[in-house]
């Protein structure tokens, strides 16, 4: 039986028994390009292994239980790393690691076989390192292989309903040596993204740096700009020797502060490392990425490159661009703004300036590509930027309205840019920049791009368990938002959806042709979204709305208080409900907004009882706890009734802490969702919705405002997070990097 295949040797006929990222590396390798030379382990000794110990794994259906999860998951792991491999594979591999001349080697783990490996779940489970002592070689591929019964695996094996025979698990050997920086190259049609930092690349990958990030034109190869990275941490080999046996040849360093503050790559060092990705593509055309090596050397420069890996998927998303990284495209620092604000939704555009400082008095329509100024954006409002280039307000945050619907829109924005409709004036070309919160005179402006290619966003498909779901508004968004790595919708926003539509001054007559067209529009809307993401959940919140004459107060008649004064909108509401559900859109629920108290939940749900909603077994009600009262109350409710809370933190926030959402001085003297108050006011929310067995999600700014509280909020046992549709991809990289550490420690204190 064959257990050993090199790099350097394997043939055609040999693909499936190392599969085809593994075999694609070994064609790379054999055809002289500079990549890492080693061997592989095939699967025959993984399958002979599981064969003779299958009766003592166990495979139990653990659910949320974690505690037999974790028990589980250390009884398998016992079994794999106290096997005994035959003598004739042991002497194998200890002669293939000598072979490989070097005194620490890497064993990384893959699956093999294609029906599983299209998962992309190889990067679950961590790489071993040792020296080449014998014991050390023999006892790091046990550990490589037990690293598909770790707690996180085996929970993502049984949420993507695969068992242990179902896997191929071949160990990549390579000599892991001595580097000056390592990093990565992610390709998409539009960027190619270089990322870099000091020692392993580990560093990057375990997202313990923020490295070095270059932007790179993939047709011209122009280096469109580049961030300093935050290098004061990274990964090396230790100093040893193989007399004895060694598992987990790092250590972790700082790098010399000279090294910290400086860019690892040059421009000539970018072109060399471009080149040789690009001699690969010509060869792997469908490789997007690469993680590279630059061997240590005499100096500090970065210049003899090889690759440690390449893959034809993204092991690592691109995000949407921040801020800092085009830092570099701005104008530069001796050119004066205009005006400086809130960076409320990323992007750059250039336009005519088209003021309304009354909207009472505002009765021409806003042109198309026009740069709208003005104080303030009301819900009623929402329905005329749709058509606009930009947005600047004078007031408010990031969670203002305006914000909001504009990052949705993939509208650049700036907010609370003070006096800015008397400081720029109508009909200006002016140039925004919503990555920084920047506006400058067009006379200064570089060359602009039609749009930002850089937001372009990768589906994500790492399993997590806590739900990862959308907010939404706007009906313009549901087909590049259902194509997003979520869960569903958590959160549609009816005011703002329908703000066009209710600011007709047909409104206050209750005329039947508005009825008739409320009903139409309302299911027209909701019947997209349904359809768009069925079979998961779609979150329907039920109309908060604002009085016109009341815009600088969070109450008046808002939410469902304004049902009991008059429930004609909600009426209408819950007939559309009870259509949709009737053809079959069995996803829809409901989300009650800004409770005031259980009496006004009580009347909204006998009016949801008396249409026959409740009766269907699909339909969910659930509330908005946005109102400091309801962390009091919270039990009272669900002896009403309430199946579920959405956390709404931008109305809890100025509600518990006293402070406007419209004004950011609030939130940057620390006012804001990550204040103390605000931790306790959830955690209590969340703890107590777990009691009393109903759902609980959070659907406001928080999460991205603040990342360090998803952490937080999953210790806490958040069941979902829902977020803005520019947000996913960096609150699902949060949510798995704050999963496997909790796992992780709770295996850990077990243990």
């Amino acid at each position: 039986m064959t257990y050993i295949y090199w790099l350097s040797q394997i043939q055609y006929s040999e693909q499936s028994l190392v599969g085809d990222k593994l075999f694609i590396l070994s064609q790379l390798l054999q055809r002289g390009y500079p990549l890492t030379p080693g061997f592989i382990v095939g699967s025959s000794l993984w399958r002979q292994l599981i064969h003779h110990h299958q009766s003592r794994l166990l495979k139990r259906d653990f659910g949320d239980d974690y505690q037999l999860l974790q028990s589980v998951a250390n009884h398998n792991r016992h079994i794999i790393n106290n096997a005994v491999l035959p003598e004739t594979a042991q002497s194998l591999l200890i002669q293939a690691v000598q072979q490989l001349n070097s005194p620490t080697v890497i064993l990384q783990p893959f699956v093999t076989n294609p029906a599983v490996q299209r998962h992309q779940i190889n990067h679950l489970w961590r790489s071993q390192t040792c020296n080449q002592h014998p014991d050390a070689i023999i006892e790091a591929v046990k550990l490589a292989w037990s690293e598909l019964f770790t707690a996180s695996s085996l929970l993502y094996w049984q949420k993507l309903g695969i068992s242990i025979e179902q896997i191929e698990v071949s160990i990549l050997v390579r000599p892991l040596n001595p580097v000056l920086g390592e990093g990565t190259i992610e390709i998409d049609q539009d960027i190619i993204q270089i990322k870099a930092s000091w020692g392993l690349v580990d560093s990057i990958l375990q997202g313990a740096v923020e490295p070095d990030t270059y932007l790179v034109d993939p047709e011209t190869s122009q280096i469109l700009a580049q961030c300093l990275g935050s290098k004061n941490y990274g990964y090396r080999i230790q100093n040893q020797s193989a007399a004895s046996p060694k598992i987990n040849c790092l250590e972790a360093y700082i790098p010399e502060e000279h090294l910290a503050s400086a860019y690892i790559l040059d421009s000539q060092a970018i072109a060399n490392l471009l080149q040789l990705t690009q001699n690969i593509l010509e060869q792997q055309p469908q490789l997007k990425f690469f993680t590279w090596s630059a061997q240590e050397s005499s100096s500090s420069k970065v210049s003899d490159f090889c690759f440690t890996w390449v893959d034809d998927n993204l092991s690592q998303e691109i995000p949407a661009l921040d801020s800092t990284i085009l830092n570099t495209q701005m104008p530069a620092a001796s050119t004066n703004s205009l005006l400086s604000g809130i960076a409320a939704s990323p992007g750059i555009v250039q336009g005519k300036v088209i003021i309304v400082s009354d909207w009472a008095n505002h009765t021409q329509p806003i042109p198309e590509g026009a740069i709208l100024v003005t104080k303030i954006i009301a819900p009623q409002h929402i329905s005329l930027i749709r058509q606009t280039a930009g947005i600047i307000t004078e007031r408010g945050g990031r969670t203002s309205h305006a914000a909001i619907v504009a990052r949705e829109l993939n509208i650049p924005a700036v907010v609370n840019a003070t006096n800015a409709t008397t400081i720029l004036n109508q009909g200006d070309v002016t140039y925004l920049d919503g990555n920084n919160g920047q506006v400058y005179p067009a006379t200064s402006a570089p060359e602009l791009t039609p749009h930002n290619p850089l937001r372009r966003r990768i589906s994500l498909n790492y399993p997590i368990a806590t739900k990862l779901m959308v907010n939404l508004s706007q009906p313009e968004s549901i087909v590049a938002a259902s194509k997003l790595s979520v869960d569903g919708v958590g959160l549609i926003r009816s005011e703002l959806m329908l703000a066009e539509l209710l600011a007709s001054p047909t409104l206050a007559k209750w005329q039947d042709s508005f009825r008739s067209q409320l009903l139409h529009t309302l299911s027209s809307y909701l019947r997209q979204f349904t359809t768009a993401f069925a079979p998961r959940p779609v979150f329907y919140r039920s109309l908060d709305r604002y009085d016109a004459d009341l815009l600088d107060s969070v109450f008046g008649n808002r939410g469902t208080y304004g049902y009991l004064i008059n429930s004609n909108l909600f009426d209408l509401e819950i007939q559309v409900l009870k259509t949709l559900i009737l053809e079959g859109h069995s996803n829809l629920r409901i989300i009650l907004p800004f409770v005031r108290s259980v009496n006004e939940f009580e009347f909204c749900l006998r009016r949801l009882e008396n249409a026959g909603l409740t009766s269907i077994s699909s339909f969910q009600v659930w509330m908005m706890a946005e109102i400091p009262s309801v962390i009091m109350l919270l039990p009272e409710y669900v002896a009403a009734g309430v199946q579920g809370i959405a956390i709404g933190t931008n109305d809890l926030t100025q509600l518990l802490l006293g402070v406007d959402r419209e004004r950011s001085q609030f939130s940057d003297c620390g006012l804001n969702a990550n204040h103390p108050a605000m931790h306790k006011a959830m955690a209590t929310l969340i703890k107590t919705a777990q009691e009393h067995g109903i759902g609980c999600s959070i659907c406001g700014q928080a999460p991205v405002e603040h990342p360090e509280l998803i952490e937080l909020l999953i210790q806490w046992g958040i069941d979902a997070i829902s977020v803005e549709p520019d947000a996913v991809t960096q609150t699902y990289k949060a949510i798995a990097r704050a999963e496997r550490r909790l796992l992780l420690g709770r295996i850990r204190n077990n243990q």
